[in-house]
């Protein structure tokens, strides 16, 4: 005997065409064994399936049983009330919950999950094991009802702080130096690079880097400046092979003088080396080597200024002989003047 499906309310209904049938059964002779087993073994299950509700007779002994007679299957997210193995008996309540496929997209991967007709955008975030960050956008309100096969989109918005080091040039410093022949270099403080640092906010889209912001930038470390000195004390060697260290050369115009029985104006008596010079020019005591024109190289040699004179103004020197013949013999003439270190 096949079991008796009909609609809510109707298990007292299925009971009464049983035991019409049991009738049946009686009048037409069947056993009275054979209508007993019968009604032991059928049950009356309600069957609740997605908010419709039927009630069927059957003869299934199981859950699993009952679910593969009439054809019933489960969707990837459904679930049942009860066991497979479950056994069947009067009054039985069998109870589907069906669910829909929702998508989430989020941290480049995309996920599906299964919840009842109803759910929020907040439930299938929940659901998927999506938790959402301060910055994070979603493309739907999370109190929004969730769509059926719609992507729910989570888009993350991370930020990081970040140093960037950058190094900072030391400049060069050349200083001149008296006390050094030129062409000779001497580094008395070696250089070092100073540091520069920015504190920058990195934003992130998904992973992927959008922009970049200066938040905060300080010298770190201050360069040291690399500190050259320079000779500029010029080399001459003279005509007596000796090497003469001098700081400028000069050309002057000389004359010449001789005895005039006056002591110079330093108070000495003027002797062959002694020169007078305009002190504004060559200061009194001070040594000087004089390079004579060809002819008179023989004078060349240092001088010593111990004198000034009337005459002697600029750029002028005259130069103590010791006849007045050697003075007019010499005449006027251009020099140069080195000034020794």
């Amino acid at each position: 005997m096949e079991p008796q499906i009909g609609r809510a309310g109707g298990a007292s209904k299925s009971k009464f065409f049983l035991a019409v049938l049991v009738a049946l059964l009686v009048l037409s002779g069947a056993s009275a064994a054979a209508v007993h087993y019968i009604d032991s073994v059928s049950y009356a299950v309600t069957l609740r399936d997605d908010g419709r509700e039927v009630e069927i007779v059957t003869l299934e002994k199981t859950v699993g049983d009952f679910l593969k007679k009439y054809e019933i299957e489960l969707g990837p997210g459904d679930s049942i009330n009860l066991d497979r193995g479950y056994r069947l008996h009067d009054g039985v309540v069998i109870e589907i919950t069906r669910t829909l496929p929702f998508y989430v997209v989020a941290d480049q991967k995309e996920k599906t999950v299964y919840l009842p007709k109803g759910a929020t955008v907040a439930d299938v975030l929940n659901k998927a094991g999506v938790a959402l960050r301060e910055k994070d956008v979603v493309n739907y309100r999370l109190d929004a009802g969730a769509i059926p096969r719609e992507k729910i989109i989570v888009t993350r918005y991370d930020e990081e702080v970040i140093i960037e080091k950058e190094p900072i040039a030391y400049s060069v410093i050349v200083k001149k130096d008296d006390n050094m022949d030129e062409g000779v270099q001497k580094v008395v403080q070696e250089g070092r690079e100073g540091e520069l640092q920015r504190k920058i906010l990195v934003t992130y889209r998904d992973g992927q880097e959008i922009s970049r912001k200066v938040i905060e930038e300080k010298v770190a470390v201050q360069p040291v400046n690399r500190i050259v000195h320079v000779g500029t004390v010029k080399k001459k060697i003279t005509s007596r092979g000796d090497v003469l260290r001098y700081s400028t050369v000069k050309t002057f115009e000389a004359t010449a003088y001789t005895h005039t029985g006056r002591p110079t104006k330093t108070g000495v008596m003027p002797k062959v080396g002694y020169i007078a010079v305009d002190p504004r020019i060559i200061p009194l005591y001070k040594t000087v080597y004089i390079e004579f024109p060809r002819g008179w190289e023989h004078l060349n040699g240092y001088y010593k200024a111990m004198d000034i004179g009337g005459a002697v103004k600029g750029y002028r020197i005259d130069i103590f002989m010791e006849s007045e013949n050697q003075c007019l013999r010499f005449g006027r003439r251009s020099v140069k003047v080195y000034f020794p270190k």
